[in-house]
């Protein structure tokens, strides 16, 4: 059955209203974003084939965590959203990404980082990388995202 998903920064803004972390399962956005790998795209087609394709998501890496909270934190909401991406890119796929609700420094946080990240807090591996994003880039994101939907109704 289809669903309505908010993006990151949409999620951020009109319904938590602070930083907010997150789970992504995409193998070639977290090498570019988490481990700063430059993609290996040459064309607008090209990002569709690789950066913003779901087949890149890594959906045993994202129901392991999904288990995990199941089990460690029944309790806690996880909320299904867009990833952030630039405010260019008008439709892409889901990917996979996942909003926790948890506060820095609380039990669900540091549980997280102690599964999926270093005693650097970098991520362990490019197949789930922890993110946050905070209220100030959420809201930044959110009214580029707003700007260029009006521009494109227009």
């Amino acid at each position: 059955m289809p669903q309505i998903l908010k993006t990151i920064e949409e999620y951020v803004v009109n319904d938590r209203k602070r930083n907010t972390f997150f789970m992504v399962f995409n193998t070639v956005y977290n090498d570019i974003h988490a481990f700063k790998k430059e993609p290996e795209i040459n064309s607008l087609d090209g990002i569709f084939t690789s950066y913003l394709n779901k087949e890149f998501s890594d959906n045993k890496a994202r129901n392991e965590f999904l288990q995990f909270m199941k089990k460690e934190f029944p309790n806690t909401e996880l909320i299904e959203v867009f990833d952030l991406v630039d405010s260019s890119y008008m439709t892409y796929p889901y990917l996979g990404s996942i909003a926790i609700d948890c506060e820095e420094n609380d039990e669900v946080y540091n549980a997280i980082c102690k599964k999926y990240e270093d005693s650097d807090g970098m991520a362990l591996s490019n197949n789930a990388v922890f993110w946050v994003i905070t209220y100030d880039m959420a809201l930044k994101f959110y009214k580029e995202k707003k700007e260029a939907w009006e521009s494109e109704l227009e």
